[in-house]
């Protein structure tokens, strides 16, 4: 399985790895997700393949013949702090870039 993502709630942008950063998006790395069907708040760097730190990123089952997966509710670590740090769940997108292949759309400093 290759990389995978999900945009960020709050600015829209993926969760990041460590092996697609550079000196001025690395805070992307540093993420919050709140689990679908458990509300666990996982906080640590992203790896890029589904997990948080040790943690591995629990998805929703698939549910009647909807296709829909319930998808855990991610933030940058630094934007969910700006966000006042929201525990409610809201489903986040799947970053159409993997959180990977991007040039420098990405390049953006932390909010303050």
């Amino acid at each position: 399985m290759g990389f995978f993502s999900w945009d960020c709630n709050k600015c829209k942008h993926p969760m990041l790895n460590r092996y697609s950063v550079n000196s001025i998006n690395s805070w992307m790395v540093n993420v919050v997700v709140i689990e679908a069907h458990t509300g666990s708040v996982l906080k640590g760097e992203y790896d890029g393949y589904g997990r948080v730190g040790d943690h591995d990123i629990h998805l929703g089952e698939w549910r009647d013949n909807s296709n829909l997966e319930k998808e855990p509710c991610c933030y940058h670590e630094a934007c969910w702090v700006k966000a006042g740090k929201p525990t409610e769940y809201v489903p986040s997108k799947h970053a159409e870039d993997q959180g990977y292949f991007f040039d420098d759309e990405h390049n953006m400093e932390p909010p303050t």
